[in-house]
This record gives C-alpha cells, sequence and structure tokens, in this order.
C-alpha cells in the first residue's frame, strides 16, 4: 500500500533539539505498542519483529492511515549524548538520499530515549529470496544487478559509501498493477544505510561487519589498499555470486585473505564468471572501479 510523502521540514531539528533527562534509559517497545512520532504527531502500532543487526533491530508497523512500513530501532552505542548525534546524523542522512532503488524513508523520531526510523516495508530480504523452490540464479541476476548498482552508483556519486551489502540488506519488493492484478512487478531496494559513510570518514580499524563479508582492504589495508567505493564492488561481487548460486555463502578471514571469494567466482563459469571475478579482486587497484563499469562488464560477453 503506497503512502503520502510526509515532510517535516523541522522533523531533524525536533530530534536535536530534546533535552535528554538526567539518566536515559532506552526502552525499546513492545509488541502491540502505539508510538506517537515527536516529528510528524504520526502514531505507529508496532508488530513483530523481522530483522536485527549490529545497528538496530527491525519491527512490522502501521501507521495512522493503515500503511505497512518497517521501523528500525537503533541500538544505544556509547554515551547518551554521542549515540544522541549519531542517530540524528543517520536520520538526517537518510532523509537526503532519495533514489528508486534505495529504501524510503517515512519519518525519524525520538520517544522514551530510544530512537526510531519509519521506512517502507519491503516484500523480501535477497538472502531468503535466493532460496525459493526451483530459483533460477541465471535469470534473476542480470535485473537484480541493473537496479541495485544503479542504486550503488547513485550513493558514490554523491560521495557516500554503503559499507554493508549483502543479502539481508538488499530487498525484493512487489507493485501490483490494477490493470492487469495477476502481473507482479519486482523491484530490487538497497536498504539499512546505517553505517554509510562519506569517502573521507573511512575507517578500517571503526568498521563493524561480519568477519566473512569483511573486503580484504579492511583487513589487511597495507597490502589490499585503502578504503573507498571499491568495498562497495567487493560486497556486491559477493552478493551477486550467491544469487548466482542459489545459496549463502560464508567465508573465513584467512580465506578472504586468500582470495578465496574470486576462486570461486571462476569456477562458476558462464557469462557472469568474469565480472565477478574482476569485482572480488583482493587488491583495490585491480578490482572493478565502479559500479557503472560492474554493469557493463556484466553485460560482455566473454
Amino acid at each position: 500500500m503506497s503512502s503520502p510523502e510526509i515532510n517535516n521540514p523541522n522533523g531533524m531539528q525536533d530530534m536535536a533539539s530534546t533535552e535528554p533527562s538526567a539518566k536515559p534509559v532506552f526502552t525499546p517497545p513492545t509488541e502491540g505498542e502505539l508510538i506517537t512520532s515527536t516529528s510528524t504527531g504520526n502514531t505507529y502500532r508496532i508488530g513483530r519483529v523481522i530483522g536485527e543487526g549490529s545497528f538496530g533491530v527491525v519491527y512490522e508497523c502501521t501507521d495512522t492511515w493503515d500503511n505497512e512500513l518497517a521501523v528500525k530501532i537503533l541500538k544505544p552505542r556509547g554515551t547518551y549524548e554521542e549515540f544522541r548525534g549519531s542517530a540524528v546524523d543517520e536520520l538526517q542522512k537518510l532523509r537526503t538520499l532519495r533514489h528508486p532503488n534505495v529504501t524510503y524513508v517515512h519519518d525519524g523520531f525520538e520517544f522514551r530515549h530510544t530512537f526510531y526510523i519509519v521506512f517502507e516495508r519491503c516484500w523480501q530480504p535477497i538472502n531468503q529470496f535466493i532460496q525459493r523452490e526451483n530459483f533460477k540464479g541465471h535469470f534473476w541476476l542480470r535485473a537484480m544487478a541493473r537496479q541495485l548498482l544503479q542504486a550503488v552508483h547513485f550513493l558514490h556519486c554523491n560521495d557516500y559509501v554503503h559499507q554493508d551489502i549483502h543479502g539481508g540488506n538488499v530487498f525484493v519488493t512487489t507493485v501490483r498493477d490494477d490493470m492487469a492484478p495477476d502481473d507482479m512487478v519486482f523491484t530490487f531496494m538497497l536498504g539499512d544505510l546505517g553505517i554509510t559513510k562519506m569517502v573521507s570518514e573511512m575507517d578500517a580499524a571503526n568498521t563493524v561487519l561480519a568477519e566473512w563479508m569483511r573486503a580484504p582492504e579492511t583487513l589487511a589495508p597495507s597490502e589490499f589498499g585503502p578504503m573507498d567505493r571499491r568495498m562497495d564492488i567487493y560486497h556486491c561481487g559477493l552478493l551477486f555470486l550467491q544469487v548466482l548460486l542459489g545459496k549463502p555463502l560464508t567465508f573465513t578471514r584467512e580465506e578472504v585473505l586468500a582470495g578465496r571469494p574470486r576462486e570461486v567466482a571462476r569456477e562458476v563459469g558462464g557469462a557472469f564468471s568474469f565480472a565477478l571475478e574482476k569485482a572480488l579482486r583482493r587488491h583495490v587497484d585491480y578490482r572493478t572501479a565502479s559500479a557503472l563499469e560492474f554493469w557493463r562488464d556484466l553485460n560482455t560477453p566473454e
């Protein structure tokens, strides 16, 4: 169900100016609870938990208009003041990054010393989508890559790096045509920009990722080069390799440093093998340079 855009030019100011109590206590919501936005006045009914990561917990929710949405509750880190500043920064970031293949943020606010970010609810994450019965990765890869790489290209053109692209943060959503209700259009969306950074702010020591998906340059920058946009290219390569194989993949730290993901891409063979192994090269100087180059490689016959 679509929702009218909720604009509040003072939303960021509202979140940033609320005075904290002497001893703020993080208070996560409970299922069925009604939460009112201090930014828009909208009321949200909290549903079940549908995801959890290092930086937050995601719940289903519905708003005053009965739109089906999702809400991310940010997990507190550091002091209240430090965490508050990072929450405001994340909301500002999400509100300015508008693209058809980036999940849309409806609202963001603080309620009982807990920070909420409300965004559109997508149908299913890729790591579940690829495990469907009779899933054919070769059939889906090009359409998925076209949309996801456009989103990555958009971020990079705005000097941002996502840093956390994987099957749990890329979503499938469906749109039905009222003129042909039995037909569904699939759209792929890049979500969870919570640790997105300006290129100039990237720091290997402060990058919190699962060990198996860390790019080689985050593990050994002196050997494999600096962290920059090409980190997202590596993560897209990992994701597309999983789509092609139709199953989740994990690699140990030692396998990442030894270049095992690239070897798997070579072993797969076929039309997409070269593009994937190029994106998964260990040293950033030999890796695919941009999302646009990656897309061109995927469409270049071997």
